[in-house]
């Protein structure tokens, strides 16, 4: 009778219980729960979420089914642990990540490519037959190509050449890149050991709003537009798919791709919360479900 819904990032956590009968719905936010920033304190924030929409409500989690999407769910470590700490709460449980909720929701559960463009970035398509499959994702030292964190790396990486040259920081992008993080080794060399993929992030704003007076700049989003690109393309596959971008970087990035891949593109039919839903609604549907479920 009872579905919760939960999509878990690494800045937001988003609740949403609802009432398969009557449709009623209750909502609230937390803060981040994602399983490889902070393992804790996304427990702790998920817990607290549950807590407050069952008073809402006026039922016990334990009459429910929550389906969760959480960052890091994709580690399976993180995955398994993380159930075993939440499944005892509800009546019934599954835990998966956000970029599958997020997939499920975009297109409300029918075939679709969403291409997710946040701190990281990630693709994942959904066919017919409902098969599923996730290109990238692999995390910030490595991959996440088209994500903030990756914009911001390039942009430091320009920085530290700059340092290195003999003329020193020359591009306006840099010089207001080196006061916030610093201009020299005494100064970087701390700041480079202990950065988060967020604080990497959070340098991507000074690249768009420098794009059109920094030939710099213009050509770090023109790197981070071809990255972009190239996940689209190498997840639609030959695949006729609609394609919807999401995360902080959806909208700034869309009119910066080509005519032929803008033309694919559509605006999301649902949120991850939504997906969710979906989800528990086919779980209920197709055979009698308890326990928690791990993504192959």
């Amino acid at each position: 009778m009872w579905t919760i819904a939960i999509d878990g990032g690494g800045s937001k956590t988003l609740a949403r219980l609802t009432n398969n009968i009557t449709g009623e719905r209750w909502q609230q936010q937390a803060g981040p729960a994602s399983l490889t920033n902070d393992f804790a304190l996304a427990i702790t924030n998920i817990n607290q979420l549950t807590r407050g929409v069952c008073q809402q409500a006026g039922i016990s989690s334990q009459q429910a089914f929550a389906v969760m999407g959480l960052a890091g769910a994709g580690n399976p470590q993180q995955q398994q642990l993380a159930s075993e700490q939440l499944s005892g709460h509800y009546a019934n449980f599954l835990l998966t990540t956000d970029a599958k909720t997020s997939l499920y929701g975009a297109n409300l559960g029918q075939p679709v490519l969403v291409v997710a463009l946040g701190t990281g970035s990630v693709a994942m398509r959904l066919l017919a037959d409902g098969s599923e499959h996730q290109v990238g994702g692999w995390g910030f030292n490595i991959g996440d190509e088209g994500g903030g964190a990756w914009l911001g790396k390039q942009a430091v990486r320009e920085l530290l050449w700059q340092i290195d040259s003999l003329a020193g920081i020359s591009s306006p992008l840099l010089q207001q890149i080196a006061v916030q993080i610093g201009n020299n080794a005494a100064s970087l060399l701390p700041w480079l050991k202990t950065a988060s993929p967020a604080e990497f992030a959070a340098l991507t704003p000074l690249i768009f709003n420098h794009a059109w007076q920094c030939p710099l700049a213009a050509n770090l989003l023109q790197r981070h537009v071809d990255a972009v690109q190239q996940l689209v393309f190498s997840a639609r596959e030959q695949f006729d798919l609609p394609v919807v971008l999401l995360g902080g970087l959806a909208e700034v990035t869309k009119p910066l791709l080509t005519e032929h891949c803008r033309t694919l593109l559509q605006p999301a039919l649902g949120t991850a919360l939504d997906g969710a839903y979906i989800l528990a609604s086919q779980l209920s549907s197709s055979s009698p479900f308890s326990g928690h479920t791990h993504d192959e």
